[in-house]
């Protein structure tokens, strides 16, 4: 357990790789009305998208953290948008 975890009472959900997973799995969890917190893994990055360091294209990992009590309810959404 990280020390973002144990000051948040949070556990990480998902890894988004990118911003297009980024924004799909956010949008999902707002319109279920679940509350998260996003770490972003990419360094120091400016704005969302790919970050050019040395002429080498890296991309944005962001993990989502939720409520320990609102885990099974975030594998619910999960779960549905890995089947749409």
């Amino acid at each position: 357990m990280g020390i973002f975890d144990f000051l948040f009472n949070k556990v990480l959900v998902y890894t988004a790789v990118g911003d297009e997973q980024y924004f799909k799995t956010a949008q999902s969890f707002q319109s279920e009305g679940l509350r998260y917190k996003v770490k972003s893994n990419s360094g120091n990055r400016p704005a969302l998208g790919q970050h050019y360091i040395n002429d080498t294209s890296t991309t944005a990992i962001y993990d989502f953290y939720v409520n320990k009590e609102d885990q099974h309810k975030a594998h619910n959404i999960l779960s549905k948008i890995r089947s749409s």
